[in-house]
């Protein structure tokens, strides 16, 4: 993806389709690369990636259709296929001729929207990650109760929280580039990807957390964190990416998350701060 800043305006063709306002300047056509990391939507999820052959066959096959959204790095949003005409000569272009115009575009692009998520789903980033530092706080501290004691009575909270969150830089990094993603993002049904298709690697992962917890948290210093929770949230809403996304190169895939998912991983950090207030 290119560091121009984007707001991803629909735009109308009433011949029938609707694409978004920053497709690329590539003509009609654009030539698919042989190397390039192909992401898909399919039953309500962000998935890949995958290569330009296995789209190919995706589309082939029918898995995949015509008004199907594709992403690539090269891409600034999510597009329909359609709208790309990368395979010309495949299948996918005589069903396209098929195809009968929409009659409801607003409709459509409200549909549009509960998958290409174009505002970037900052309430689901902050509490899988609220949730992972709860969950490793609760191990630290536990660990560290068990061969200091002393340093967790003598110590305040904002302290503790500090450590942690500057700890957990180096055990996210470690998370991710062995599993490839966290437990919190995982219940969330989001998945961090380079944009290449490559897996995240250890120095990667180190990177981006130190930026998320830098510009995104502010290190966890009051008032501070509150400052970078409010920039990164709007930047995250315009953009649909997030600023340390754009820079390192990695994208977050997100999928359909059910209510009952959203509340426990809500309640969880919340009832670890009511006992701690409690103990």
């Amino acid at each position: 993806m290119s560091k121009t800043v984007h707001t991803c305006i629909p735009l109308i063709n009433f011949t029938s389709n609707l694409t978004w306002y920053n497709l690329p300047n590539r003509g009609d056509k654009m030539e698919p690369s042989e190397g390039n990391a192909w992401f898909y939507i399919r039953d309500h999820q962000q998935q890949g990636p995958i290569g330009t052959f296995e789209l190919n066959k995706l589309l082939e096959q029918g898995i995949l259709t015509a008004e199907s959204f594709i992403w690539t790095k090269e891409l600034e949003g999510w597009q329909m296929v359609k709208s790309l005409n990368l395979f010309p000569d495949s299948m996918v272009n005589s069903r396209m001729k098929e195809e009968t115009p929409r009659s409801n575009l607003a409709g459509d692009w409200e549909e549009v929207k509960k998958d290409t998520y174009p505002n970037g789903r900052p309430i689901v980033r902050y509490l899988a990650r609220f949730f992972d530092l709860s969950l490793f706080s609760l191990f630290l501290i536990t660990l560290v109760s068990v061969f200091s004691p002393r340093f967790i009575v003598e110590s305040s909270g904002i302290s503790i929280f500090i450590f942690s969150l500057v700890l957990y830089i180096l055990v996210e990094a470690s998370i991710l580039s062995i599993f490839g993603n966290t437990l919190g993002k995982t219940i969330l049904h989001a998945r961090l990807r380079m944009v290449n298709g490559e897996h995240i690697d250890f120095f990667t992962a180190l990177k981006r957390s130190i930026f998320v917890t830098a510009a995104g948290m502010g290190f966890g210093i009051p008032l501070i964190n509150f400052i970078c929770f409010y920039f990164s949230y709007f930047d995250l809403k315009k953009n649909g990416r997030s600023t340390w996304d754009n820079q390192i190169g990695t994208v977050v895939l997100y999928g359909k998350v059910s209510f009952a998912r959203i509340v426990f991983v809500s309640l969880f950090p919340i009832s670890l701060l009511v006992a701690g207030l409690i103990v």
